[in-house]
């Protein structure tokens, strides 16, 4: 949950979009992409795992 104080980062949203859309295009392959690229995103960026 984001509090106020807190702004979204752009770049998990794009990842989120990414995900959801390759998801009802039923491609897997790019799902599973998605997810690593973010998990990779948030440990660099976020410093950690995602919560």
């Amino acid at each position: 949950m984001v509090t106020p104080a807190e702004e979204p980062c752009r770049k998990c949203e794009e990842f989120d979009l990414d995900e959801a859309v390759a998801r009802a295009e039923h491609d897997a392959s790019r799902e599973t992409d998605c997810r690593v690229l973010r998990r990779r995103h948030w440990q660099a960026d976020h410093g950690g795992q995602q919560p």
